[in-house]
Protein backbone atom coordinates (compact mmCIF):
# COMPACT_ATOMS: atom_id res chain seq x y z
CA UNK A 1 0.00 0.00 0.00
CA UNK A 2 1.34 3.43 -0.86
CA UNK A 3 2.11 6.14 1.67
CA UNK A 4 -0.68 8.24 0.14
CA UNK A 5 -3.29 5.61 0.90
CA UNK A 6 -1.97 5.19 4.44
CA UNK A 7 -2.19 8.96 4.83
CA UNK A 8 -5.84 9.08 3.84
CA UNK A 9 -7.17 6.07 5.72
CA UNK A 10 -8.59 6.63 9.19
CA UNK A 11 -7.39 3.24 10.46
CA UNK A 12 -5.25 0.52 8.98
CA UNK A 13 -4.14 -1.88 11.74
CA UNK A 14 -0.68 -3.37 11.28
CA UNK A 15 -0.49 -5.57 14.37
CA UNK A 16 -1.26 -8.83 12.54
CA UNK A 17 1.22 -8.20 9.73
CA UNK A 18 3.95 -7.11 12.12
CA UNK A 19 3.41 -10.19 14.29
CA UNK A 20 3.63 -12.53 11.29
CA UNK A 21 6.84 -10.91 10.09
CA UNK A 22 8.30 -11.00 13.60
CA UNK A 23 7.66 -14.74 13.83
CA UNK A 24 9.29 -15.23 10.42
CA UNK A 25 12.33 -13.27 11.60
CA UNK A 26 12.51 -15.37 14.76
CA UNK A 27 12.50 -18.52 12.62
CA UNK A 28 15.37 -17.19 10.48
CA UNK A 29 17.36 -16.30 13.58
CA UNK A 30 16.72 -19.73 15.10
CA UNK A 31 18.05 -21.43 11.97
CA UNK A 32 21.16 -19.24 11.98
CA UNK A 33 21.79 -20.00 15.64
CA UNK A 34 21.26 -23.72 15.11
CA UNK A 35 23.78 -23.65 12.28
CA UNK A 36 26.50 -21.71 14.08
CA UNK A 37 25.83 -22.23 17.78
CA UNK A 38 28.89 -22.51 19.98
CA UNK A 39 28.03 -22.70 23.71
CA UNK A 40 31.45 -21.44 24.80
CA UNK A 41 31.92 -17.69 25.22
CA UNK A 42 35.62 -16.72 25.20
CA UNK A 43 36.47 -13.91 27.65
CA UNK A 44 37.56 -11.66 24.80
CA UNK A 45 33.93 -11.31 23.72
CA UNK A 46 33.04 -9.31 26.82
CA UNK A 47 35.43 -6.57 25.71
CA UNK A 48 34.12 -6.90 22.16
CA UNK A 49 30.57 -6.35 23.47
CA UNK A 50 31.62 -3.13 25.23
CA UNK A 51 33.29 -1.85 22.07
CA UNK A 52 30.25 -2.70 19.95
CA UNK A 53 28.02 -0.88 22.45
CA UNK A 54 30.21 2.18 22.09
CA UNK A 55 29.90 1.94 18.31
CA UNK A 56 26.11 1.72 18.54
CA UNK A 57 25.80 4.74 20.85
CA UNK A 58 28.12 6.84 18.69
CA UNK A 59 26.05 5.86 15.65
CA UNK A 60 22.82 6.92 17.37
CA UNK A 61 24.32 10.29 18.27
CA UNK A 62 25.63 10.91 14.76
CA UNK A 63 22.28 10.05 13.18
CA UNK A 64 20.62 12.61 15.39
CA UNK A 65 23.34 15.15 14.66
CA UNK A 66 22.80 14.61 10.94
CA UNK A 67 19.25 15.94 11.21
CA UNK A 68 20.55 18.96 13.13
CA UNK A 69 23.10 19.70 10.38
CA UNK A 70 20.40 19.60 7.70
CA UNK A 71 17.89 21.86 9.47
CA UNK A 72 20.42 24.17 11.09
CA UNK A 73 19.23 26.43 13.91
CA UNK A 74 15.59 25.58 13.24
CA UNK A 75 16.18 22.40 15.26
CA UNK A 76 18.07 22.08 18.53
CA UNK A 77 20.47 19.20 19.02
CA UNK A 78 18.17 17.77 21.69
CA UNK A 79 15.22 17.85 19.31
CA UNK A 80 17.28 16.22 16.60
CA UNK A 81 18.37 13.38 18.87
CA UNK A 82 14.92 12.82 20.32
CA UNK A 83 13.35 12.80 16.83
CA UNK A 84 15.88 10.16 15.80
CA UNK A 85 14.88 8.03 18.78
CA UNK A 86 11.18 8.24 17.85
CA UNK A 87 11.86 7.35 14.20
CA UNK A 88 14.12 4.44 15.14
CA UNK A 89 11.49 3.08 17.52
CA UNK A 90 8.89 3.29 14.78
CA UNK A 91 11.15 1.49 12.30
CA UNK A 92 11.95 -1.17 14.90
CA UNK A 93 8.44 -2.01 16.08
CA UNK A 94 6.39 -1.34 12.93
CA UNK A 95 8.47 -1.30 9.73
CA UNK A 96 5.36 -1.57 7.54
CA UNK A 97 4.19 1.88 8.63
CA UNK A 98 5.51 4.39 6.05
CA UNK A 99 8.38 5.94 7.97
CA UNK A 100 8.98 8.80 5.56
CA UNK A 101 5.37 9.98 5.63
CA UNK A 102 5.28 9.71 9.41
CA UNK A 103 8.55 11.56 9.92
CA UNK A 104 7.58 14.44 7.63
CA UNK A 105 4.25 15.01 9.42
CA UNK A 106 5.88 14.55 12.82
CA UNK A 107 8.55 17.18 12.11
CA UNK A 108 5.93 19.65 10.85
CA UNK A 109 3.80 19.13 13.94
CA UNK A 110 6.60 19.44 16.49
CA UNK A 111 8.56 22.31 14.92
CA UNK A 112 6.13 24.29 12.78
CA UNK A 113 8.66 24.18 9.95
CA UNK A 114 7.35 24.50 6.37
CA UNK A 115 6.12 21.28 4.83
CA UNK A 116 8.48 21.84 1.89
CA UNK A 117 11.54 21.77 4.15
CA UNK A 118 10.42 18.65 6.03
CA UNK A 119 9.78 16.82 2.76
CA UNK A 120 13.11 18.01 1.38
CA UNK A 121 14.85 16.39 4.37
CA UNK A 122 13.05 13.12 3.72
CA UNK A 123 13.97 13.10 0.04
CA UNK A 124 17.57 14.15 0.67
CA UNK A 125 18.01 11.46 3.30
CA UNK A 126 16.36 8.83 1.10
CA UNK A 127 18.59 9.48 -1.90
CA UNK A 128 21.63 9.62 0.35
CA UNK A 129 21.08 6.00 1.45
CA UNK A 130 21.85 4.77 -2.04
CA UNK A 131 24.79 7.13 -2.48
CA UNK A 132 26.26 6.00 0.83
CA UNK A 133 25.84 2.40 -0.30
CA UNK A 134 27.83 3.16 -3.46
CA UNK A 135 30.51 4.91 -1.40
CA UNK A 136 30.70 1.96 1.00
CA UNK A 137 31.03 -0.46 -1.90
CA UNK A 138 33.84 1.67 -3.34
CA UNK A 139 35.67 1.65 0.00
CA UNK A 140 35.35 -2.13 0.23
CA UNK A 141 36.64 -2.60 -3.34
CA UNK A 142 39.58 -0.31 -2.57
CA UNK A 143 40.32 -2.38 0.51
CA UNK A 144 40.39 -5.50 -1.69
CA UNK A 145 42.97 -3.84 -3.96
CA UNK A 146 40.56 -3.23 -6.82
CA UNK A 147 41.30 0.44 -7.63
CA UNK A 148 39.62 0.46 -11.05
CA UNK A 149 36.32 -0.80 -9.66
CA UNK A 150 36.63 1.59 -6.71
CA UNK A 151 37.20 4.50 -9.12
CA UNK A 152 34.06 3.56 -11.03
CA UNK A 153 32.15 3.67 -7.75
CA UNK A 154 33.56 7.13 -7.06
CA UNK A 155 32.38 8.33 -10.48
CA UNK A 156 28.98 6.76 -9.86
CA UNK A 157 28.84 8.54 -6.48
CA UNK A 158 29.57 11.92 -8.07
CA UNK A 159 27.05 11.38 -10.87
CA UNK A 160 24.44 10.11 -8.44
CA UNK A 161 24.88 13.16 -6.25
CA UNK A 162 24.37 15.55 -9.17
CA UNK A 163 21.35 13.63 -10.39
CA UNK A 164 19.82 13.47 -6.89
CA UNK A 165 20.34 17.21 -6.46
CA UNK A 166 18.39 17.89 -9.67
CA UNK A 167 15.67 15.42 -8.72
CA UNK A 168 15.12 17.15 -5.38
CA UNK A 169 13.55 20.09 -7.21
CA UNK A 170 9.89 19.14 -7.37
CA UNK A 171 6.79 21.19 -7.90
CA UNK A 172 3.40 20.35 -6.46
CA UNK A 173 0.83 23.03 -7.23
CA UNK A 174 2.30 26.29 -5.95
CA UNK A 175 4.77 24.52 -3.66
CA UNK A 176 8.30 24.30 -5.04
CA UNK A 177 10.87 22.37 -3.05
CA UNK A 178 14.46 23.35 -3.65
CA UNK A 179 17.30 21.86 -1.67
CA UNK A 180 20.52 23.82 -1.93
CA UNK A 181 23.62 21.96 -3.01
CA UNK A 182 25.37 22.80 0.25
CA UNK A 183 22.48 21.47 2.39
CA UNK A 184 22.21 18.25 0.40
CA UNK A 185 26.00 17.84 0.35
CA UNK A 186 26.16 18.38 4.13
CA UNK A 187 23.46 15.75 4.60
CA UNK A 188 25.36 13.26 2.42
CA UNK A 189 28.62 14.07 4.20
CA UNK A 190 26.99 13.46 7.59
CA UNK A 191 25.59 10.16 6.32
CA UNK A 192 29.05 9.10 5.13
CA UNK A 193 30.56 10.21 8.43
CA UNK A 194 27.96 8.23 10.40
CA UNK A 195 28.39 5.00 8.47
CA UNK A 196 32.17 5.46 8.24
CA UNK A 197 32.78 6.25 11.91
CA UNK A 198 30.37 3.65 13.23
CA UNK A 199 31.76 1.11 10.76
CA UNK A 200 35.34 1.89 11.80
CA UNK A 201 34.40 1.31 15.45
CA UNK A 202 32.70 -1.95 14.44
CA UNK A 203 35.86 -3.12 12.68
CA UNK A 204 37.98 -1.98 15.64
CA UNK A 205 35.78 -3.95 18.04
CA UNK A 206 36.29 -7.12 16.01
CA UNK A 207 40.00 -6.72 15.40
CA UNK A 208 41.69 -10.09 15.82
CA UNK A 209 38.37 -11.90 15.35
CA UNK A 210 37.34 -11.01 11.79
CA UNK A 211 39.45 -9.68 8.89
CA UNK A 212 38.92 -5.89 8.65
CA UNK A 213 37.57 -5.95 5.06
CA UNK A 214 35.16 -8.73 5.95
CA UNK A 215 34.04 -6.97 9.12
CA UNK A 216 33.34 -3.77 7.17
CA UNK A 217 31.37 -5.67 4.54
CA UNK A 218 29.29 -7.33 7.23
CA UNK A 219 28.68 -3.96 8.90
CA UNK A 220 27.52 -2.35 5.64
CA UNK A 221 25.19 -5.26 4.91
CA UNK A 222 23.76 -5.16 8.43
CA UNK A 223 23.22 -1.37 8.40
CA UNK A 224 21.56 -1.42 4.98
CA UNK A 225 19.21 -4.22 6.02
CA UNK A 226 18.27 -2.46 9.27
CA UNK A 227 17.53 0.70 7.26
CA UNK A 228 15.18 -1.17 4.92
CA UNK A 229 14.08 -4.19 6.99
CA UNK A 230 10.41 -5.26 6.68
CA UNK A 231 10.66 -7.30 9.91
CA UNK A 232 10.04 -5.77 13.36
CA UNK A 233 13.30 -5.18 15.21
CA UNK A 234 15.06 -6.48 12.06
CA UNK A 235 14.99 -9.80 13.90
CA UNK A 236 16.74 -12.54 11.98
CA UNK A 237 17.10 -10.69 8.68
CA UNK A 238 19.64 -8.19 10.08
CA UNK A 239 21.85 -11.15 11.00
CA UNK A 240 21.89 -12.54 7.45
CA UNK A 241 25.14 -10.71 6.50
CA UNK A 242 26.88 -13.23 8.78
CA UNK A 243 26.57 -15.62 5.84
CA UNK A 244 29.23 -13.52 4.07
CA UNK A 245 31.77 -15.04 6.44
CA UNK A 246 30.61 -18.61 5.83
CA UNK A 247 33.14 -19.33 3.06
CA UNK A 248 36.07 -18.29 5.26
CA UNK A 249 34.86 -20.26 8.27
CA UNK A 250 34.11 -17.16 10.33
CA UNK A 251 30.32 -17.48 10.30
CA UNK A 252 29.94 -18.20 14.06
CA UNK A 253 32.04 -15.17 15.01
CA UNK A 254 30.26 -12.95 12.48
CA UNK A 255 26.82 -14.02 13.74
CA UNK A 256 27.85 -13.47 17.35
CA UNK A 257 29.16 -10.00 16.49
CA UNK A 258 25.97 -9.04 14.67
CA UNK A 259 23.75 -10.35 17.46
CA UNK A 260 25.64 -8.29 20.03
CA UNK A 261 25.71 -5.21 17.80
CA UNK A 262 22.01 -5.59 16.99
CA UNK A 263 21.13 -5.78 20.67
CA UNK A 264 23.44 -2.84 21.40
CA UNK A 265 21.50 -0.74 18.89
CA UNK A 266 18.06 -1.85 20.10
CA UNK A 267 18.15 -1.83 23.88
CA UNK A 268 18.87 1.93 24.34
CA UNK A 269 15.61 2.60 22.50
CA UNK A 270 13.68 1.19 25.47
CA UNK A 271 14.68 3.76 28.14
CA UNK A 272 14.85 6.54 25.55
CA UNK A 273 11.39 5.59 24.31
CA UNK A 274 10.04 5.81 27.86
CA UNK A 275 11.42 9.34 28.02
CA UNK A 276 10.45 10.63 24.60
CA UNK A 277 7.34 8.91 23.22
CA UNK A 278 4.98 10.36 25.82
CA UNK A 279 6.79 13.70 25.59
CA UNK A 280 5.63 13.86 21.99
CA UNK A 281 2.14 12.59 22.89
CA UNK A 282 2.76 9.14 21.40
CA UNK A 283 2.70 5.55 22.62
CA UNK A 284 3.86 2.29 21.06
CA UNK A 285 0.31 1.31 20.13
CA UNK A 286 0.12 4.33 17.81
CA UNK A 287 2.75 2.70 15.59
CA UNK A 288 0.56 -0.35 15.05
CA UNK A 289 -1.99 1.61 13.02
CA UNK A 290 -1.15 3.53 9.85
CA UNK A 291 -3.95 5.93 10.75
CA UNK A 292 -1.43 7.67 13.02
CA UNK A 293 -0.09 9.55 9.99
CA UNK A 294 -3.47 11.06 9.17
CA UNK A 295 -4.08 11.77 12.86
CA UNK A 296 -0.85 13.76 13.12
CA UNK A 297 -1.69 15.62 9.93
CA UNK A 298 -5.12 16.60 11.22
CA UNK A 299 -3.58 17.97 14.40
CA UNK A 300 -1.48 20.52 12.49
CA UNK A 301 -2.78 23.98 13.28
CA UNK A 302 -4.31 25.44 10.08
CA UNK A 303 -3.46 28.90 8.81
CA UNK A 304 -5.50 31.39 10.82
CA UNK A 305 -6.21 28.91 13.59
CA UNK A 306 -8.93 26.42 14.41
CA UNK A 307 -12.54 27.28 13.63
CA UNK A 308 -14.81 28.18 16.53
CA UNK A 309 -16.47 25.08 17.98
CA UNK A 310 -20.21 24.78 18.52
CA UNK A 311 -19.98 25.33 22.26
CA UNK A 312 -18.18 28.62 21.61
CA UNK A 313 -20.71 30.00 19.14
CA UNK A 314 -23.04 31.23 21.90
CA UNK A 315 -20.37 33.17 23.77
CA UNK A 316 -20.23 36.96 23.76
CA UNK A 317 -17.49 37.91 21.27
CA UNK A 318 -16.82 41.23 22.99
CA UNK A 319 -16.66 39.85 26.52
CA UNK A 320 -13.75 38.35 28.48
CA UNK A 321 -14.47 36.15 31.47
CA UNK A 322 -11.96 36.42 34.29
CA UNK A 323 -11.97 33.34 36.54
CA UNK A 324 -10.30 33.62 39.95
CA UNK A 325 -10.22 30.43 42.05
CA UNK A 326 -10.24 31.30 45.74
CA UNK A 327 -9.74 29.11 48.78
CA UNK A 328 -9.50 30.97 52.09
CA UNK A 329 -8.41 34.17 50.33
CA UNK A 330 -10.15 36.67 52.60
CA UNK A 331 -6.85 38.45 53.22
CA UNK A 332 -5.32 38.57 49.73
CA UNK A 333 -8.29 38.71 47.35
CA UNK A 334 -9.68 42.19 48.26
CA UNK A 335 -6.59 44.09 47.08
CA UNK A 336 -6.51 42.24 43.76
CA UNK A 337 -10.25 42.58 43.16
CA UNK A 338 -10.07 46.30 43.89
CA UNK A 339 -7.21 46.63 41.36
CA UNK A 340 -9.24 44.71 38.77
CA UNK A 341 -12.31 46.88 39.19
CA UNK A 342 -10.27 50.09 39.04
CA UNK A 343 -8.56 48.94 35.86
CA UNK A 344 -11.86 48.03 34.22
CA UNK A 345 -13.39 51.38 35.22
CA UNK A 346 -10.73 53.19 33.25
CA UNK A 347 -10.91 51.15 30.03
CA UNK A 348 -13.26 50.06 27.28
CA UNK A 349 -12.68 46.32 27.78
CA UNK A 350 -15.78 44.37 28.85
CA UNK A 351 -14.95 41.79 31.50
CA UNK A 352 -17.04 39.63 33.79
CA UNK A 353 -15.26 38.53 36.95
CA UNK A 354 -16.11 35.07 38.30
CA UNK A 355 -14.80 34.35 41.77
CA UNK A 356 -15.02 30.59 42.30
CA UNK A 357 -15.05 29.97 46.04
CA UNK A 358 -13.53 26.51 46.48
CA UNK A 359 -15.15 25.60 49.79
CA UNK A 360 -13.48 28.35 51.83
CA UNK A 361 -13.80 28.23 55.57
CA UNK A 362 -13.13 31.94 56.12
CA UNK A 363 -15.01 35.01 54.94
CA UNK A 364 -14.02 34.83 51.26
CA UNK A 365 -17.53 34.09 49.97
CA UNK A 366 -19.14 36.75 52.16
CA UNK A 367 -16.69 39.36 50.92
CA UNK A 368 -17.35 38.53 47.24
CA UNK A 369 -21.10 38.66 47.81
CA UNK A 370 -20.79 42.18 49.18
CA UNK A 371 -18.78 43.30 46.15
CA UNK A 372 -21.15 41.57 43.72
CA UNK A 373 -24.08 43.42 45.27
CA UNK A 374 -22.61 46.77 44.19
CA UNK A 375 -20.76 45.72 41.00
CA UNK A 376 -22.70 43.65 38.41
CA UNK A 377 -19.44 42.67 36.69
CA UNK A 378 -18.57 40.48 39.68
CA UNK A 379 -20.17 37.08 40.24
CA UNK A 380 -19.69 34.50 42.96
CA UNK A 381 -19.67 30.80 42.07
CA UNK A 382 -19.54 28.46 45.04
CA UNK A 383 -18.13 24.95 45.12
CA UNK A 384 -19.90 22.79 47.73
CA UNK A 385 -16.54 21.64 49.12
CA UNK A 386 -12.85 22.11 48.52
CA UNK A 387 -12.08 20.26 45.27
CA UNK A 388 -8.75 21.77 44.27
CA UNK A 389 -7.65 24.65 42.09
CA UNK A 390 -8.09 22.73 38.84
CA UNK A 391 -11.72 21.90 39.52
CA UNK A 392 -12.42 25.45 40.66
CA UNK A 393 -11.05 26.86 37.40
CA UNK A 394 -12.99 24.24 35.43
CA UNK A 395 -16.21 25.34 37.12
CA UNK A 396 -15.50 28.93 36.16
CA UNK A 397 -14.76 27.94 32.53
CA UNK A 398 -18.08 26.12 32.30
CA UNK A 399 -19.88 29.19 33.69
CA UNK A 400 -18.05 31.63 31.39
CA UNK A 401 -20.10 33.78 29.00
CA UNK A 402 -17.20 35.53 27.24
CA UNK A 403 -15.50 34.47 23.99
CA UNK A 404 -12.22 34.37 25.93
CA UNK A 405 -11.61 33.17 29.46
CA UNK A 406 -8.66 34.22 31.60
CA UNK A 407 -7.86 32.57 34.88
CA UNK A 408 -5.66 34.34 37.40
CA UNK A 409 -4.49 33.62 40.93
CA UNK A 410 -6.28 35.36 43.78
CA UNK A 411 -3.06 36.77 45.19
CA UNK A 412 -2.71 39.20 42.28
CA UNK A 413 0.92 38.24 41.64
CA UNK A 414 0.38 39.15 37.99
CA UNK A 415 -1.38 42.52 37.63
CA UNK A 416 -4.59 42.64 35.61
CA UNK A 417 -2.96 45.21 33.32
CA UNK A 418 -1.22 42.28 31.61
CA UNK A 419 -4.56 41.09 30.19
CA UNK A 420 -4.31 43.26 27.09
CA UNK A 421 -0.94 41.71 26.20
CA UNK A 422 -2.42 38.22 26.28
CA UNK A 423 -5.44 39.26 24.24
CA UNK A 424 -3.11 40.65 21.58
CA UNK A 425 -1.38 37.27 21.29
CA UNK A 426 -4.44 35.16 20.47
CA UNK A 427 -6.21 34.95 17.14
CA UNK A 428 -4.06 34.31 14.08
CA UNK A 429 -1.13 33.20 16.21
CA UNK A 430 -2.74 31.02 18.83
CA UNK A 431 -5.86 29.90 20.67
CA UNK A 432 -4.07 30.12 24.03
CA UNK A 433 -1.87 32.84 25.52
CA UNK A 434 -0.04 32.20 28.78
CA UNK A 435 1.88 34.58 30.99
CA UNK A 436 5.55 33.77 31.35
CA UNK A 437 7.91 34.80 34.12
CA UNK A 438 10.89 33.44 32.19
CA UNK A 439 10.65 35.45 28.98
CA UNK A 440 12.60 38.69 29.06
CA UNK A 441 11.29 42.09 27.97
CA UNK A 442 12.37 45.66 28.65
CA UNK A 443 9.27 46.59 30.64
CA UNK A 444 9.10 43.37 32.66
CA UNK A 445 9.95 43.16 36.35
CA UNK A 446 9.96 40.02 38.45
CA UNK A 447 10.36 39.62 42.19
CA UNK A 448 10.99 36.12 43.44
CA UNK A 449 12.89 34.65 46.41
CA UNK A 450 15.93 32.48 45.81
CA UNK A 451 14.40 29.12 46.80
CA UNK A 452 11.23 29.63 44.79
CA UNK A 453 13.29 30.81 41.82
CA UNK A 454 15.52 27.73 42.04
CA UNK A 455 12.59 25.33 42.40
CA UNK A 456 10.83 27.02 39.51
CA UNK A 457 13.85 26.60 37.24
CA UNK A 458 14.24 22.94 38.16
CA UNK A 459 10.55 22.25 37.70
CA UNK A 460 10.50 23.98 34.31
CA UNK A 461 13.38 21.82 33.11
CA UNK A 462 11.66 18.63 34.24
CA UNK A 463 8.28 19.57 32.72
CA UNK A 464 9.87 20.71 29.47
CA UNK A 465 11.88 17.50 29.15
CA UNK A 466 9.13 15.06 30.03
CA UNK A 467 5.81 16.63 29.09
CA UNK A 468 5.43 19.98 27.32
CA UNK A 469 8.45 20.82 25.16
CA UNK A 470 8.83 24.42 24.13
CA UNK A 471 6.86 25.98 27.01
CA UNK A 472 9.13 28.05 29.22
CA UNK A 473 6.74 28.61 32.15
CA UNK A 474 3.81 26.27 32.73
CA UNK A 475 2.96 27.43 36.25
CA UNK A 476 2.37 31.16 35.93
CA UNK A 477 -1.21 31.55 37.15
CA UNK A 478 -2.23 33.94 34.38
CA UNK A 479 -3.55 32.13 31.30
CA UNK A 480 -5.99 33.13 28.56
CA UNK A 481 -7.95 30.64 26.46
CA UNK A 482 -10.57 30.87 23.81
CA UNK A 483 -13.54 29.62 25.81
CA UNK A 484 -14.46 26.75 23.50
CA UNK A 485 -10.84 25.58 23.58
CA UNK A 486 -10.75 25.74 27.39
CA UNK A 487 -13.90 23.62 27.61
CA UNK A 488 -12.40 21.08 25.21
CA UNK A 489 -9.25 20.81 27.31
CA UNK A 490 -11.04 20.66 30.66
CA UNK A 491 -13.52 18.04 29.44
CA UNK A 492 -11.42 15.01 30.44
CA UNK A 493 -8.96 16.71 32.78
CA UNK A 494 -7.80 14.49 35.63
CA UNK A 495 -5.53 16.73 37.70
CA UNK A 496 -7.37 18.93 40.17
CA UNK A 497 -4.40 20.27 42.13
CA UNK A 498 -1.43 22.44 41.18
CA UNK A 499 -0.45 20.16 38.28
CA UNK A 500 -3.62 20.90 36.32
CA UNK A 501 -1.74 23.62 34.38
CA UNK A 502 0.69 21.02 33.05
CA UNK A 503 -2.12 18.70 31.99
CA UNK A 504 -3.95 21.56 30.26
CA UNK A 505 -0.89 22.47 28.21
CA UNK A 506 -0.05 18.82 27.54
CA UNK A 507 -3.54 18.29 26.11
CA UNK A 508 -3.33 21.56 24.18
CA UNK A 509 -0.21 20.30 22.41
CA UNK A 510 -1.87 16.92 21.92
CA UNK A 511 -4.82 18.51 20.10
CA UNK A 512 -2.66 20.90 18.10
CA UNK A 513 -3.74 24.22 19.60
CA UNK A 514 -1.42 27.21 19.25
CA UNK A 515 0.14 28.40 22.51
CA UNK A 516 1.74 31.85 22.75
CA UNK A 517 3.91 32.77 25.71
CA UNK A 518 3.80 36.43 26.71
CA UNK A 519 6.23 38.01 29.20
CA UNK A 520 4.36 39.42 32.20
CA UNK A 521 5.20 41.39 35.31
CA UNK A 522 5.07 39.27 38.43
CA UNK A 523 5.77 39.75 42.11
CA UNK A 524 5.71 37.32 44.98
CA UNK A 525 2.83 37.78 47.43
CA UNK A 526 3.11 36.53 51.03
CA UNK A 527 0.71 33.80 52.08
CA UNK A 528 1.31 31.30 49.28
CA UNK A 529 -0.12 27.83 49.93
CA UNK A 530 2.63 26.17 47.88
CA UNK A 531 5.30 24.25 49.79
CA UNK A 532 8.32 24.30 47.43
CA UNK A 533 9.72 20.91 48.48
CA UNK A 534 6.59 18.93 49.26
CA UNK A 535 4.64 20.17 46.27
CA UNK A 536 7.65 19.73 43.98
CA UNK A 537 7.58 15.99 44.69
CA UNK A 538 3.84 15.86 44.10
CA UNK A 539 4.22 17.76 40.83
CA UNK A 540 7.00 15.44 39.65
CA UNK A 541 4.79 12.40 40.22
CA UNK A 542 1.89 14.20 38.55
CA UNK A 543 3.92 14.66 35.36
CA UNK A 544 4.09 10.89 34.89
CA UNK A 545 0.40 10.49 35.68
CA UNK A 546 -0.37 13.09 33.02
CA UNK A 547 1.80 11.30 30.45
CA UNK A 548 0.29 7.90 31.27
CA UNK A 549 -3.31 9.11 31.08
CA UNK A 550 -3.04 11.32 28.01
CA UNK A 551 -0.27 10.01 25.73
CA UNK A 552 -1.38 8.34 22.51
CA UNK A 553 -2.72 10.32 19.60
CA UNK A 554 -4.99 7.50 18.47
CA UNK A 555 -6.57 7.27 21.93
CA UNK A 556 -8.09 10.70 21.44
CA UNK A 557 -10.64 10.95 18.66
CA UNK A 558 -10.56 14.42 17.06
CA UNK A 559 -13.24 16.64 18.53
CA UNK A 560 -13.87 20.33 18.97
CA UNK A 561 -11.68 22.44 16.70
CA UNK A 562 -9.55 19.53 15.56
CA UNK A 563 -12.59 17.53 14.57
CA UNK A 564 -14.18 20.46 12.80
CA UNK A 565 -11.03 21.09 10.78
CA UNK A 566 -10.79 17.42 9.86
CA UNK A 567 -14.26 17.54 8.40
CA UNK A 568 -13.61 20.61 6.23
Amino acid sequence: MSAKLYHLEEHHPLTGSNTALLLAGALILSLLLWWTLDPEIPPVWYLVALKLQLAALVGLFLRGLRRRVFFGRALSLHQSLSFEVVVQILQSVSPLLPRKAFEAEFIIRETGLPRALAQAWIRSRGTSVWLIGVAALGAILWGHALPVAASLCALALAGGFLYSLLSLRRTTGADTVVVSGSRHAANLAMGLLTWGFEGALFVWALSGILPPAQAMLIYVGFTAIVELSPVPYGLGVAELPALIAALSGHAPAALAALLIFHLARLWPLLPLGILYLARYKLRLADFQDAGIIGRITRSHRPAGGWALAEDGAGTDAGLVTLVIPAYNEEQRLPAYLDAIRAHLDGGALRVEVLIVDDGSKDGTAAYVERVAAIDPRVRLVRQPRNEGKGNAVKRGVLEARGRYVLFADADGATPITELEGLLGAVGERAEIAIGSRRLAAARIRRERTGLRQLMGNVFYSVVNFFAVPGIRDTQCGFKLFRTDVARELFRDLNESGWAFDVELLYRAQLFGYGIAEVPVNWHEVPGSKVDPLRDAVKMFLAIFRIRRRNAGLLRHAPSGQVGAAAQR
